[in-house]
C-alpha cells in the first residue's frame, strides 16, 4: 500500500497550512516512504507567533479506520501539527532536537500500523521518554492551537475533509490522569500550560510550585557532592562549589543580578565588588543559597544568558568549558587518570588565576551571544542537503546555521574533541555545500537516479569498509615523492628552488582559528555540520569524507597515508572540510627547526599554498606560530 495525495490535493493542503499556520520556510521531504509519504512543513517564528510550527503533509492521504458509529463525522483523514520554541535547533539529528519530527511521523503512521484512527482527545503512550533531556513520554491530540477555528478542516477537491489536530506532549502522570478521568478534565488542569513544547515544563498534575522551582535550578552543588561521596574522591567537598562560585562572581561583577538579589544579598555583593579575592562565595552558596544557583537570582539579561550558556545540552555550555579548562590545566594524561575518575574539574586549584582564566571564557561566550542574537538577517537554510549529509554520514551530528560569531561552533568542536577521546569518535566540521556533496557521492560511486539528494548507502558502506581495511603506503615517502614531482617544473625552468621558492623564514602570521567555513560575502559562517565520525584514528575520517581526488588534491588513500604520517609526527588531526579546503588542528605549533621542512610537505600535498604565500619561508614562519594548518586547492 502506498497512499499519496494527488498534485491538486497537495496544493490545497499546502495552501491551507500557509493560510492558517504561516508561510512555509522549508519542507523536510521524506526520502523513503513504506506506505504513506509524510513531509514535514516548517513554519518559522514571527513577531506574532514566536515559535516554530511543524505540520505533517501526507498523513491525510490515507483514510483511517473510524468506528461505524462515527462514519458520518468525516474523521477518516487527518494532519498533525506541533509547536516548538524559537530557539529549537531545527535540522539537528541529535534526539534532544529531532524527537518532535520523529513523533509526528510515528503518529502519522500509527493508524496504518494498528488499523485504527487518531482524533480529538486521543492520548498515545510512547512507552519511554522522547529524549534524554525530558520526561515527556506521551501525546495528546487536540484542536489546532494558535490559529482560528477555520484551520480545523481543509476540504479537498473531491469534497473529502482533512481534519487538522495539534499534538501536546504529556508526562506519565498527565496521561494516567486523563485515563482515570477524561480529556476535558486534563485540559482544565493544563489551562496555564503553553501548547509550545517545553521539555522541562512543570507537570499539570504534580505540585506546581515544586516543579516550577526545579525548572528554575541552574546548578545544585548537591549533585557534585553526591559524586564526590559515591566515587570516594580524595578532595575537600568545598570543591563542589568551585565553578558555581566563579560563575556567580562573574555575573555580580558584570551587573547580571536581579534587583531583589542585590537588595537581599547586599553584603556579599559589596564584598565581591570591593574585595573579590577574599569574598568567600563557595561558603556563601553552601550556607546562604542552599547549594543552589537559580534563575530568579539574575536579572532579565542574566536569565537569558544563563538559559543560553548554563542550560543542559546547550552549546556553548558552561560546565563543558570548565571541563575543557581542566583538560588544558592538567594535560591529557592526567586528565584521564584513575585518581580523578572522570571528575577532573573538581581538582583544579581554586585561586584567583583560576577565576581570571574562566572569566575570560565566560566573557568570550557572552560577547558572542550578544553579537549573534542581534542577527536578524535569517535566510533559507539548505534543510534537504543537511538531512541528506547527516544520513550519508550515519553518525551523531550537530547542525549550525549561519552566524556572525562562530563561538558556538568552535565551542561544540572543542567539547566533541575532548569527549571523542573517551567515546571513540573524531569530530569534523563540514560545510553544507552542494559541490562537496557531489564530490562525496562521486568518490563513493553512490549516485542514484531517485533525486538530487538520494544515494546508494550500500555503496557508501562498501567504500568505507574498503578504505578502512586498506594497508596504507608510507606517508612520509609519499610526501617525498610528491615533492620531487612538484619541483620538476620549477627546476626545469631554471628556478632556484631554495632562493626563489623557499626563501627566508620570516613575516608569517599566526593562524589559530578555523577559516574554511566562513562565507566572506555575507561575513557569516556557512551552514556547518559537526559530525562525530566513529573511527579511532584521525586519518580514517577520509573513509567517511572522501572529498579529494580532483585537480592537485590527493585522493582518499593518499590523504589517509599523509594524515597518518602528520598525526604520528606532529599530532595533526583533520578538523574541517569544505568543497575545496581542509584544515588540521595540532596540540602545539611545530618547532622552528622543522618549519621549513614542513612547509615543503604542505606544498607537496597542496601546491596552491603558493597562492597564499609568496615564499614557503613565510608559510614556515606561520606554521611555527600556529596550531592550525590550512589547505586550499584552487
Amino acid at each position: 500500500m502506498n497512499k499519496i495525495y494527488t498534485v491538486e490535493e497537495m496544493e490545497v493542503i499546502e495552501k491551507h497550512i500557509s493560510k492558517y499556520y504561516g508561510k512555509i520556510e522549508n519542507v523536510y521531504h521524506e526520502i523513503f516512504s513504506p506506505d504513506i509519504h509524510i513531509d514535514i512543513c516548517i513554519v518559522p517564528p514571527t513577531k506574532e507567533k514566536d515559535y516554530y510550527t511543524l505540520v505533517t503533509m501526507g498523513m491525510g492521504a490515507y483514510k483511517m479506520s473510524v468506528p461505524l458509529e462515527l462514519k458520518d463525522e468525516n474523521l477518516e483523514r487527518a494532519e498533525l501539527a506541533i509547536s516548538l520554541p524559537p530557539n529549537w535547533k531545527i535540522g539537528q539529528s541529535d534526539e534532544i532536537w529531532y524527537w518532535p519530527i520523529r513523533l509526528l511521523k510515528r503518529l502519522a503512521r500509527l493508524s496504518i500500523e494498528t488499523n485504527s484512527w487518531i482524533g480529538w482527545g486521543h492520548s498515545i503512550d510512547n512507552q519511554e521518554v522522547f529524549a534524554e533531556n525530558t520526561n515527556l513520554c506521551a501525546s495528546l491530540i487536540v484542536e489546532p492551537q494558535g490559529v482560528d477555528g477555520e484551520a480545523e478542516i481543509c476540504v479537498l477537491p473531491n469534497g473529502d475533509k482533512v481534519n487538522f489536530y495539534h499534538v501536546i506532549p504529556l508526562y506519565r502522570e498527565e496521561v494516567d490522569y486523563k485515563k482515570e478521568n477524561n480529556c476535558e478534565q486534563l485540559l482544565a488542569q493544563m489551562a496555564d500550560i503553553s501548547f509550545v513544547v517545553d521539555p522541562q515544563r512543570f507537570s499539570a498534575i504534580s505540585d506546581e510550585l515544586e516543579e516550577e522551582l526545579y525548572a528554575q535550578i541552574m546548578d545544585d552543588a548537591q549533585w557534585h557532592l553526591d559524586v564526590i561521596r559515591e566515587k570516594n574522591l580524595n578532595i575537600d567537598e568545598i570543591c563542589a562549589y568551585n565553578h558555581m562560585a566563579i560563575y556567580l562572581r562573574w555575573c555580580v561583577e558584570n551587573n547580571l543580578m536581579s534587583d531583589l538579589f542585590l537588595e537581599k544579598e547586599k553584603d556579599i555583593v559589596d564584598k565581591v565588588k570591593s574585595d573579590p579575592i577574599n569574598a568567600d562565595l563557595r561558603t556563601y552558596i553552601k550556607e546562604k543559597l542552599g547549594n543552589l544557583l537559580i534563575l530568579p537570582y539574575f536579572n532579565d539579561e542574566g536569565i537569558e544568558f544563563a538559559r543560553y550558556y548554563y542550560s543542559y545540552a546547550s552549546v556553548p555550555y558552561y560546565p563543558s568549558d570548565v571541563d575543557n579548562y581542566a583538560l588544558e590545566y592538567f594535560g591529557e594524561e592526567r586528565y584521564y587518570c584513575d585518581e580523578f575518575d572522570d571528575e577532573t574539574y573538581l581538582f583544579v586549584q581554586f585561586d584567583e588565576n583560576y577565576y581570571q582564566e574562566i572569566a575570560k571564557i565566560i566573557k568570550q561566550r557572552y560577547d558572542a551571544w550578544n553579537i549573534n542574537k542581534q542577527d536578524n538577517d535569517k535566510k533559507d537554510e539548505p534543510v534537504e542537503l543537511v538531512q541528506a549529509m547527516m544520513e550519508y554520514l550515519d553518525c551523531t551530528c550537530e547542525y549550525f546555521p549561519p552566524m556572525i560569531d562562530d563561538d558556538p561552533i568552535t565551542a561544540a568542536y572543542s567539547y566533541a574533541k575532548r569527549n571523542g577521546k573517551k567515546d571513540g569518535f573524531i569530530p569534523v566540521l563540514i560545510n553544507v555545500d552542494d559541490t562537496l556533496w557531489d564530490c562525496l557521492i562521486f568518490n563513493n560511486n553512490a549516485e542514484s537516479d531517485n533525486g538530487k539528494y538520494d544515494f546508494n548507502f550500500k555503496k557508501v558502506e562498501e567504500y568505507r569498509n574498503i578504505m578502512l581495511e586498506k594497508s596504507l603506503n608510507n606517508g612520509c615517502e609519499l610526501i617525498s615523492d610528491l615533492l620531487t614531482e612538484r619541483k620538476k617544473d620549477f627546476l626545469e625552468d631554471g628556478t632556484d628552488w631554495q632562493e626563489e621558492i623557499v626563501g627566508e623564514m620570516s613575516d608569517g602570521g599566526e593562524n589559530n582559528r578555523f577559516i574554511s567555513y566562513w562565507d566572506y560575502d555575507t561575513e557569516k559562517t556557512a551552514p556547518v555540520i559537526l559530525a562525530y565520525i566513529p573511527v579511532n584514528n584521525p586519518w580514517e575520517i577520509f573513509a567517511y569524507l572522501p572529498f579529494g581526488n580532483w585537480n592537485d588534491c590527493p585522493n582518499t588513500e593518499q590523504l589517509m597515508a599523509i594524515s597518518k604520517y602528520w598525526f604520528e609526527e606532529y599530532g595533526a588531526v583533520p578538523a574541517a572540510i569544505s568543497k575545496d579546503t581542509l584544515e588540521y588542528v595540532l596540540p602545539k605549533a611545530i618547532e622552528q627547526e622543522k618549519a621549513i621542512e614542513v612547509s615543503q610537505e604542505h606544498f607537496a600535498c597542496c601546491p596552491d599554498v603558493l597562492q597564499n604565500f609568496d615564499e614557503l619561508g613565510i608559510l614556515a614562519d606561520c606554521l611555527s606560530k600556529s596550531k592550525m594548518w590550512y589547505f586550499w586547492w584552487d
